[in-house]
């Protein structure tokens, strides 16, 4: 326990106390308090935004090649476009592109029937609206007709089409819109802690490997010691990371919690429940130790530095898939039989688990299994990781294959034994 004591708080040490540790958790908070401050900051003062020119067009011809009148076409759509100028003109589809070109008008349109036309402009600018504007004029225009024609008049047709239906939502369960914003990021943190703190155990390992320190270390310490002291110690340097951005981030927003009071996003993500915030630590907890066991043990079989790379590969792509599965089932179906799947396969439960717990409906007892099946899986692969650590001391050259690192794996037993 003693072995175990100092290499876990060397490893803990050599992280809190790097300087690039300090430096970003400390450029994060300042961001965030940076944030979070502005409207307290900024309040009474007059903030200046930058101006987007209006590339609508200003000036539009239409023609018609149908029954429908141009000038009436023109004339109801200019109620519609009170800052643009509609004429309308007796010109064809080439005149009219011609007239777009040489810029007589900004743009034009021809209509087809009552219900298509052609809209014809020289860039297809990303604020300009105009053509869904007209799409919703000449729809709205055929629908008062085709009424006229079953003998509504215009105010009958009016009462009909602003007709609104209210409704008032009772939700049973979780509400997805109030929880998917914190649910969004406290997922990306997850998987990136666990992946960044994974490999920075892997890159130590390597190193340790590859400057044959590491021989010298498991001469006088256990394997399983070694593993989980630098494990858990560089997984407690980033629970430490992770505390701190949380803790800044909720202290900040309470001293403005104000001023973000008609901020629905920001009300969301900082209005998530107590439990929420421990299933976070819990799934980190257990996502990282798992994950870092792999990394750890894998880069043991590297010789050189470029191996690790390469090794801990399959490990990372457990990882994105793992992400990627819950991502798209965050706007589709928290409840999916892939979710309830991924939610007691550990390599996936990490964030399937904790975004089904966030988002959907999840027993107690399915929450107690997965944590339960995810523990278990993460000491047995402490341990296996352990000793593939302890064979990975001797092993140099060329990284063993599978077959190869199996059969190690049972001569060591069959030896201990």
């Amino acid at each position: 326990m003693k072995q175990f004591r100092h290499i876990f708080w060397f490893e803990y040490q050599s992280y809190v106390c790097n300087k690039i540790f300090v430096i970003l958790t400390a450029l994060l908070i300042v961001l965030m308090a940076g944030v979070l401050f502005y409207p307290r900051i900024t309040e009474g003062k007059e903030v200046s935004l930058p101006v987007f020119s209006d590339t609508s067009p200003k000036t539009i011809a239409i023609a018609s090649n149908c029954s429908e009148s141009a000038a009436d076409a023109a004339q109801y759509m200019q109620t519609g476009l009170p800052n643009t100028t509609v004429t309308a003109v007796a010109n064809d589809l080439e005149a009219l592109k011609n007239g777009v070109a040489d810029g007589t008008y900004d743009a034009a349109v021809l209509l087809e029937s009552p219900t298509q036309y052609k809209y014809i402009t020289q860039t297809g600018a990303l604020s300009d609206t105009t053509s869904y504007a007209i799409s919703e004029m000449l729809t709205l225009r055929q629908q008062y007709a085709v009424m006229a024609q079953y003998g509504l008049t215009e105010e009958q047709a009016q009462s009909v089409m602003t007709a609104a239906v209210t409704a008032e939502p009772v939700v049973l369960g979780k509400d997805q819109s109030q929880s998917f914003f914190y649910t969004y990021i406290l997922m990306f943190l997850l998987y990136f802690a666990v992946l960044m703190y994974g490999q920075f155990v892997a890159q130590s390992v390597a190193v340790e490997k590859s400057s044959r320190a590491m021989e010298l270390l498991i001469t006088s310490a256990k394997p399983v010691n070694l593993m989980f002291g630098k494990v858990l110690g560089s997984g407690a340097a980033g629970l430490t990371q992770l505390v701190l951005l949380l803790g800044s981030a909720i202290t900040f927003y309470s001293a403005n919690k104000a001023y973000w009071a008609s901020n629905a996003v920001i009300e969301s993500i900082f209005g998530m429940p107590v439990s929420m915030m421990l299933y976070t630590v819990l799934f980190f907890v257990l996502g990282f130790l798992l994950y870092s066991f792999l990394y750890g043990a894998l880069a043991s079989l590297a010789s050189r530095l470029e191996d690790v790379n390469t090794l801990i590969m399959p490990v990372t792509f457990l990882m994105i898939i793992a992400f990627m599965v819950t991502m798209f089932s965050m706007v589709g179906n928290v409840d999916s039989t892939l979710m309830k799947v991924a939610s007691y396969i550990p390599f996936t439960s990490p964030l399937a688990m904790f975004t089904r717990i966030a988002m959907g409906h999840v027993e107690t007892v399915e929450i107690v299994i997965s944590v339960a099946i995810l523990l278990l899986s993460t000491v047995g692969v402490g341990f296996l990781a352990a000793a593939i650590y302890r064979i990975g001391v001797l092993m140099y050259g060329k990284p063993p294959k599978f077959n190869e690192l199996l059969r190690a794996l049972r001569n060591a037993k069959a030896k201990k034994n």
